[in-house]
């Protein structure tokens, strides 16, 4: 046989293999990256797809059981609604072993009653968490907690707007845009890293020329994801702590307390390549009881916020005039300069406090037992922004310390109808942005490195 005759493809053939590769594959889409497999092929109904697995993330964000057949069923009902066609799609095994690979997404079986197991495994916990830190001989120093919380930046209190003659204020449309903000402090207070913020926007263009006072990430939803976290510890929080540990001579040891949010990778994944820096898991729904970032320090950081917030408007005499105005004048920048110095204004004596639930050892018998709230009085700032209106210190505090927040992401589950123009609406701003999206020309060099990559 005449050996294989070697044939060298012009850089015409070339464009049109890297086309056909870029037609029939494309990167798995997971809420925590790609997985082990880089390419599969794309599925059928792009629509159905991207709305079943929005579905799927909010089921799981609720802790909600979801089985393959719910899936299916679900999938069923989105192609109904996007095509008003009963027959053409059956969602079969097949399509839900595929739609698993290309998501991401495994069977895990469910242990005991986890989300209602409170108080009892607090103190099994509490036990562990005091042999580590003797077997690691453990300062205080080195053991850090985390915590994200949603902060919708542009809310007054919906009695605000109301004046005591009025029964309603019709009109008025809430403004819900938000972002997710994660503090993290060591149990001494001494060692408080750079909030972590995330908004909606990849670079916000309030952003342009201006250096943060936070670690600044966008995704589309304003959530912390899997993989967003993960690089917040490897560059973010290990680089702080060595710095940290280093300028008080400490061994560069230290454990970080974390809750078991969906949005967390797992132990393994968050530990520093020597394995001495490290995650450690609290039981799950325990978060209101022990968690110490939650005792009291996220609900100071909303406070000082929101004094801020009232503070600015009121610095205006024609914001008082129409208050709608006035928020919309607050952009991302301000929000994250203004967290960054309400994280500054929480004192170190109410971090270390906050650990007293978890770990009593680390408070001093002789300071006080309670973790309070700081003393921030908001009704005379309301007083001079709406006088005519009836609300208490209570509900103003409620407000301030981030009930709202609570109240509205209850309010912001999405229902089949709405997932379905969540993306339809997607759809059609990809067809805009491709659009306006000028024809690249391609060099031959780039040519030939993607045909090199795309066949390795």
């Amino acid at each position: 046989m005449a050996p294989r005759k070697h044939v060298i493809l012009k850089l015409q053939d070339k464009l049109e293999v890297i086309k056909l590769i870029n037609k029939e594959k494309f990167v798995i889409e997971t809420e925590n990256g790609p997985g082990k497999r880089k390419t599969l092929k794309k599925p059928k109904n792009p629509n159905v797809e991207s709305a079943g697995f929005k579905w799927f993330i909010q089921q799981r964000r609720l802790h909600v059981p979801v089985s393959g057949e719910m899936l299916c069923e679900n999938a069923r009902s989105f192609h109904h609604q996007f095509s008003k066609n009963n027959h053409a799609f059956k969602a079969c095994k097949g399509w839900l072993d595929n739609f698993k690979k290309r998501h991401g997404i495994r069977r895990l079986k469910i242990s005991g009653e986890k989300l209602s197991s409170k108080v009892d495994c607090i103190e099994p916990f509490q036990k562990d968490f005091e042999q580590l830190v003797i077997q690691k001989k453990f300062n205080a120093e080195q053991m850090y907690n985390a915590d994200e919380s949603r902060l919708f930046w542009r809310i007054l209190p919906d009695q605000t707007l109301v004046l005591s003659t009025e029964k309603a204020a019709p009109g008025r449309k809430i403004m819900k845009e938000r972002v997710t903000f994660e503090p993290c402090a060591n149990a001494t207070g001494n060692h408080k890293l750079r909030l972590l913020v995330v908004g909606k926007a990849q670079k916000p263009r309030a952003f342009k020329s201006v250096a943060l006072p936070v670690c600044y990430r966008g995704q589309k939803n304003a959530w912390v994801t899997r993989d967003l976290f993960l690089d917040w510890f490897d560059n973010e929080f290990v680089p702080s702590v060595h710095r940290h540990l280093s300028s008080i001579n400490f061994p560069m040891e230290a454990v970080l307390l974390l809750d078991n949010c969906p949005g967390h990778p797992s132990a393994d994944e968050l530990r520093s390549e020597d394995g001495k820096i490290f995650a450690m898991f609290l039981p799950p729904n325990t978060t209101a009881m022990i968690q110490p970032i939650d005792q009291n320090v996220i609900q100071n950081i909303k406070l000082y916020y929101r004094k801020t917030l009232l503070m600015n408007i009121l610095a205006d005499e024609e914001n008082r005039v129409d208050l709608v105005a006035a928020l919309k004048k607050i952009n991302l920048k301000d929000v994250v300069f203004n967290l960054a110095n309400c994280w500054l204004s929480v004192s170190s004596h109410l971090i270390k406090m906050s650990w007293k639930n978890l770990s009593p050892q680390l408070v001093d018998v002789n300071e006080t037992t309670e973790v309070q709230e700081e003393n921030i009085i908001l009704t005379p700032l309301l007083a001079k922004l709406a006088p005519n209106t009836a609300i208490t210190e209570d509900e103003i505090q409620q407000w301030a310390s981030g009930g709202c927040d609570e109240e509205i992401q209850h309010q912001e589950i999405l229902t089949d109808d709405e997932i379905i123009h969540a993306v339809t609406k997607e759809d059609i701003e990809k067809e805009k942005d491709d659009e306006l999206l000028p024809p690249s020309k391609i060099s031959a060099s780039e040519a030939t490195k993607a045909l090199n990559t795309a066949i390795q």
